[in-house]
């Protein structure tokens, strides 16, 4: 599918831009789906910040445990 850029609509009212997504030079106007796609972009950003922050959270516990087996290792 390649990268695509979402642009936002201008915060001016006074302008009539819709949203785009962009694709290799080309764009795609958000008449009617730009409030929505943006929650969604909103949502997914905060999905993946938690999936982030859960898999450093695993990460640190593995760790933890390792070093458990470790010191017993060495008894």
């Amino acid at each position: 599918m390649g990268k695509w850029a979402f642009m936002p609509a201008s915060s001016d009212r006074a302008q009539s831009e819709h949203a785009t997504l962009c694709h290799e030079g080309g764009e795609i106007e958000l008449r009617y789906s730009s409030a929505v796609f943006e929650d969604f972009l909103k949502a997914m950003e905060v999905i993946h910040h938690d999936f982030d922050r859960r898999s450093q959270d695993l990460d640190a516990s593995r760790m933890c445990a390792d070093d458990q087996v470790r010191l017993r290792a060495r008894v």
